[in-house]
C-alpha cells in the first residue's frame, strides 16, 4: 500500500530563501519524491523543519486526490512499480464512473462497428441512441445515470411515441407495424452498457468503476413477432408474369428503366436465391461456375463461420441473372453500377413492389416476402425438412452452435431444396398436380436432409 507525506528538504534551499514543498510516495519500500506548487518560507516551518498547518491543509487537498487514484487501481497497485505509480499520480486523477459519457462510447463502439462492415448492424444502434437523446434532451450522459428509472421512462416514451404514429397511419388506411423499435432499442442500448463494462472495468484486480448492473431488475418487453410476409403461390406466380412496363413510342418493346421492372426482377432473383436479401445482392462479389459465394451481412458478425452460403443459379433464373450480372467481374451483380450504395436500392425495390403489389392486389408487399415465401414453400407445401429450411435462409441457430463445429457444410441439401421449390413455382400445372412431380413410390421430399437432421422416421 502506498503512504503519502507532506515535507520540505533542507537542502533544496532557494536563493530567495522558501523550499518546494514535496510529497513523499513510499511504496513497496521504496521512495520517491514529487513536487507540489506549494512553497513554504521560514514563517511556515517549525524549528524541527516540520510543515506548519497553513501549508498541510494545502498539501492533505493533494495527497487526497493520490490516495483517490490508489484507490481507483485496486489490486493493480500491490504489483505496480513505484515508477509505473508516480507516472499514474502525475497524470491526475482518471475519470471516475460518474464522469463516464455513455453517448461517446456509444459512438465509439458504432464507428468500430461500421468500420468492421457491420453497416446495417450500426444503423440500429445509432437509431436507438438518437431515441435516448430524444428523451434526455442532451448529448452526454454518465453511465451512472443509467437506472432502472430512466429505462422505464425511455421504454414509455417509444411507447407514447409509436401510438402517435399508429394514429396517423390508421388516418391515412396504412398497415399498423409491430412495434420491434421497443425490444430491439432496449436491447442495443444493454449490449453497449455490457459493452463498457467489459472495457472499463477490471475484475482480475478489483478495478469495477461501473458496478451497476440495472438490466438485472429491468425487463426488456419480448419482441413482437413480425407478422407473416410469405405469399400465396399464386401470387408469387403473378409477380413473375406480370408484363413489364415498356416504353412509349418506341421501334422495339423495351422495358423501361423503371422501379417496377427493377422490383420484379430482384424479388424474383431473392426468391430463385433462397432469400437472398439486398445488401447482399448488392455486395456479394464471388462467383463461381454458375455459384454464388457470399456471407449474409445481417449475421455474419455472429456466427463463426461469418454466415457463407453457396447458392447455385437455377436455370429457371438464369437469364435474369445474366441481365443483371456485373460483366466488368468487380461484383456479382451490377446494381452497384446503378445505386449510390445498398439503402437506396432497397428503397427503390420496395418502393416498386408497392407499385406492383397495387395492381396485383397484394396489400403492402415488401421485398422480404420473397424470402419468407421460399420458406412457407419449402416447409409446408414440398415438406423439405425443417433443417435444411433454416440453413437455406442462413440463420443463426444458437442450439446448433456446436453441431456445426464438427459438420463440413457442402451446400448440396439446400441446393437440391431449392431446385426444388422453383420447379414446383415455375410449372404450369395447378399445385396439386405440381406436387406430383416430386413424388416417387420409395423416396419422400421430406428426404432432403433428413440424414443432416439426424431426424427419424
Amino acid at each position: 500500500m502506498a503512504t503519502f507525506k507532506s515535507l520540505i528538504q533542507k537542502h533544496h534551499k532557494k536563493a530567495d530563501g522558501t523550499w518546494n514543498v514535496k510529497i513523499r510516495v513510499t511504496h513497496n519500500r521504496q521512495i520517491k519524491y514529487l513536487a507540489t506548487p506549494i512553497y513554504a518560507k521560514a514563517d511556515d516551518i517549525t524549528r524541527t523543519f516540520k510543515l506548519k498547518k497553513n501549508i498541510t491543509d494545502k498539501t492533505d487537498k493533494i495527497i487526497d486526490i493520490y490516495q483517490n487514484i490508489c484507490a481507483d487501481l485496486g489490486l493493480r497497485l500491490k504489483s505496480m512499480p513505484i515508477e509505473e505509480l508516480i507516472s499514474e499520480l502525475e497524470n491526475g486523477s482518471k475519470p471516475k464512473e460518474g464522469n463516464i459519457d455513455f453517448f461517446s462510447f456509444a459512438n465509439e463502439f458504432i464507428v468500430a462497428m461500421e468500420q468492421n462492415g457491420q453497416t446495417g448492424t450500426a444503423q440500429n444502434y445509432k437509431c436507438a441512441i438518437k431515441a435516448l437523446k430524444r428523451l434526455v434532451k442532451r448529448d452526454t450522459l454518465y453511465i451512472s445515470e443509467i437506472n432502472n428509472s430512466l429505462l422505464t421512462d425511455f421504454a414509455n416514451m417509444l411507447i407514447k411515441e409509436k401510438e402517435e404514429r399508429n394514429k396517423i397511419q390508421a388516418k391515412q388506411g396504412k398497415r399498423i407495424t409491430s412495434h420491434r423499435a421497443l425490444s430491439q432499442y432496449l436491447g442495443n442500448l444493454r449490449h453497449l452498457h455490457n459493452e463498457a463494462k467489459a472495457k472499463y472495468n477490471d475484475e482480475e484486480f478489483g478495478k469495477i468503476p461501473i458496478p451497476w448492473s440495472p438490466f438485472s431488475k429491468f425487463k426488456i418487453p419480448k419482441e413482437e413477432k413480425t407478422r407473416k410476409r410469405s405469399l400465396p403461390t399464386e401470387k408469387i406466380r403473378a409477380i413473375i408474369n406480370i408484363p413489364y412496363l415498356y416504353r412509349k413510342n418506341a421501334r422495339k418493346k423495351v422495358p423501361q428503366n423503371c422501379r417496377f421492372n427493377l422490383a420484379k426482377d430482384v424479388f424474383i432473383l431473392s426468391f430463385g436465391l433462397l432469400g437472398m436479401n439486398t445488401a447482399d445482392l448488392f455486395n456479394c462479389t464471388i462467383l463461381n461456375n454458375d455459384r454464388i459465394t457470399y456471407f449474409r451481412e445481417k449475421t455474419k458478425s455472429r456466427r463463426s463461420d461469418n454466415a457463407k452460403i453457396i447458392i447455385e443459379i437455377q436455370e429457371q433464373i438464369k437469364e435474369l441473372f445474366d441481365a443483371y450480372r456485373d460483366q466488368t467481374g468487380k461484383r456479382v451483380f451490377r446494381f452497384y453500377q446503378m445505386y449510390r450504395d445498398e439503402n437506396t436500392f432497397n428503397q427503390a425495390v420496395n418502393k416498386g413492389l408497392k407499385e406492383i403489389g397495387s395492381q396485383l392486389d397484394i396489400e403492402d408487399l415488401e421485398f422480404y416476402a420473397a424470402r419468407h415465401s421460399w420458406a412457407t414453400i419449402a416447409l409446408n407445401i414440398l415438406k423439405i425438412n425443417k433443417y435444411v429450411v433454416h440453413e437455406g435462409l442462413n440463420h443463426v441457430d444458437e442450439e446448433m452452435k456446436v453441431t456445426d463445429i464438427y459438420i463440413e457444410k457442402d451446400f448440396k441439401a439446400i441446393n437440391e431444396a431449392n431446385s426444388m421449390v422453383l420447379k414446383f413455382i415455375y410449372s404450369d400445372k395447378p399445385d396439386e398436380e405440381a406436387l406430383s412431380l416430386f413424388k416417387s413410390p420409395s423416396d419422400s421430399i421430406n428426404d432432403i436432409g433428413e440424414e443432416i437432421s439426424g431426424n427419424e422416421r
